[in-house]
């Protein structure tokens, strides 16, 4: 017989931080939890391969003076009260984003983000999860690395597609999109769909990441 649904829900915050933790010690993706107040407290072993630090090193600290995040263009996106923060606290989940920053050394980091919130029997969690895509804007390529399309002229996107391809790069989700550009929610989806058909790739983010390789928005304003 199965549970009610109550004792899914029930279960869902009975959940430990701990559980939590082991749970992605078993995955090959980077992981950084935080607690409401912005101090980390799940950091996997993945993580420490991509950014060089250790666990005991970094738990406890602010995600933000570990991270120092920014955007493709230099903006700071990890700092006090920074708009995850205040979506998490809202119980809002972001739109996956495109984050650069740095290991231990000083090596540049160009990550995906995507986050997710969990309930533990402390408190809830936002947990984000790193995939490394430096390999998308590197060339050559080795081999083994996923291909990606060629260099793509941007006499193929309209004006429209070039001003909603820059507020992607900006970060933004489709409803602010809509909002900024003074259309429909359903127009910009579509707008998004011919972008990422005309760049050749197979999401927003990698649209996003060869916008920046290729500079379409940058030199294309």
């Amino acid at each position: 017989m199965t549970p009610p649904l109550e004792h899914f829900e029930e279960m869902e915050h009975q959940i430990s931080l701990r559980t939590v933790a082991t749970m992605f010690e078993k995955t090959a993706v980077a992981v950084m939890g935080i607690d409401p107040n912005c101090r980390i407290v799940i950091w996997n072993s993945a993580a420490q391969q991509i950014f060089g630090y250790h666990g005991p090193s970094v738990l406890t600290r602010l995600c933000y003076d570990v991270t120092h995040g920014k955007d493709f263009r230099g903006n700071l996106l990890c700092y006090p009260n920074c708009n995850i923060a205040r979506m998490f606290n809202n119980d809002n989940i972001p739109n996956d984003y495109l984050l650069r920053t740095h290991t231990v050394d000083g090596k540049e980091l160009l990550l995906n983000v995507s986050t997710l919130s969990i309930a533990t029997d402390d408190f809830p969690v936002c947990l984000h999860l790193f995939h490394d895509v430096h390999w998308i804007t590197e060339s050559p390529r080795s081999p083994v690395e996923p291909p990606m399309p060629a260099p793509t002229s941007v006499g193929s996107l309209t004006v429209r597609e070039r001003e909603i391809l820059r507020l992607m790069m900006q970060g933004h989700d489709a409803h602010k999109i809509a909002s900024l550009s003074h259309i429909s929610y359903a127009t910009v989806r579509n707008h998004a769909q011919n972008i990422i058909e005309k760049l050749g790739v197979h999401s927003r983010v990698e649209a996003v990441v060869v916008a920046i390789r290729d500079n379409l928005v940058e030199h294309h304003p």
